[in-house]
């Protein structure tokens, strides 16, 4: 098979959904430096603030969170280095789209044309109902190792590693900038360049007034990251709509979605990064929300088996329909 003719070799939607068994999920609980010495129920407020304080001494209470096998007190002084075991009953996590592509396979990389909403890795609400959970079950339970991410309302290209091999040579291609990206995007207003280079910096964490909010929203700040993403009209659409190519240079958190957002050009169907610079509380669609029109067209970098610079595509998104006359 050529490179540049690698199609979809198999789609796949996995059905019932795991996460839609109830079932009992354990996480872990993490003491850093920096809270040593604090009770534990006001470590908890500060590990995770959108949960809410009555939750965790509730969780407390009933003997659901622990160490060493021993019930957690509220009022127990934690230390560095401390780990707690938090078990959650009866848990059942959000539906997803389970409608999975491979554009490629072999036996260091899988090459996945990802649906949408769907969270690439265990967090928050999802667990098994996960790209990484359902195709390490696919695969025979094997360890797939992540190259890099996409939101859970991004659809298109995403690379897992196959052997730990496979994503030495892979992941640095990633943090020296040599893999290229371009992202398909459909944004609200009229855009008036045909061209734009954004190079605001992006803050490395949410703000805590996002994070009370239970979003992870990152925005534009002064003091943040360097972050560049180059972008181009592909098309004015008559309803008042912009189709823009993105090409992210840097690979900053939301970078695509904040740079746009605060160019005042926010992409359709984003609950996050809203019109008129308002943020909104929910991150993740439900799966009978409208799409986030944002599309990881390709991805290319040097394969680690033929050692070729390699194109992976997936197909146009229904929503990117670029006019004949974009006049």
């Amino acid at each position: 098979m050529k490179d540049e003719d690698r199609v979809v070799i198999k789609r796949f939607c996995v059905e019932p959904l795991p996460g839609r068994i109830p079932y009992e999920n354990r996480r872990t609980i993490h003491v850093k430096s920096k809270f040593a010495g604090m009770a534990f129920i006001d470590f908890l407020c500060l590990y995770h603030p959108p949960t809410p304080r009555e939750a965790w001494l509730s969780w407390i209470e009933a003997g659901d969170i622990s160490i060493d096998s021993f019930p957690a007190r509220a009022a127990r002084i934690v230390r560095e280095g401390e780990r707690f075991t938090h078990v959650m009953r009866g848990v059942t996590e959000p539906d997803v789209n389970a409608s999975i592509g491979i554009l490629f396979e072999d036996d260091a990389v899988i090459v996945v044309d990802k649906p949408a909403p769907l969270p690439i890795h265990p967090c928050g609400r999802f667990n098994r109902n996960t790209l990484l959970s359902m195709l390490e079950n696919v695969y025979g339970g094997a360890k797939l190792r992540i190259a890099h991410r996409l939101d859970a309302n991004t659809t298109g290209v995403v690379l897992l590693c196959r052997t730990a091999k496979a994503a030495g040579f892979i992941q640095p291609q990633f943090e020296r900038r040599e893999v290229q990206k371009l992202y398909f995007a459909r944004v609200e207003g009229t855009v008036p360049w045909d061209e734009h280079c954004c190079e605001l910096p992006i803050a490395n964490s949410a703000g805590r007034k996002q994070m009370r909010r239970n979003v992870g929203a990152r925005c534009a700040d002064e003091n943040g990251q360097p972050a560049r993403t180059d972008f181009q009209v592909a098309g004015r659409l008559g309803d008042g709509t912009t189709l823009v190519y993105a090409k992210p240079v840097t690979g900053r958190t939301n970078q695509i979605r904040v740079h746009l957002w605060t160019l005042g050009y926010p992409i359709m169907g984003d609950l996050l990064y809203r019109a008129d610079g308002e943020l909104g509380d929910q991150q993740t669609l439900s799966i009978d929300d409208p799409p986030l029109c944002l599309h990881a067209k390709q991805l290319s970098l040097v394969d680690p088996t033929t050692l070729r610079r390699t194109a992976f595509k997936s197909d146009d998104p229904s929503w990117w329909a670029v006019p004949t006359d974009t006049e």
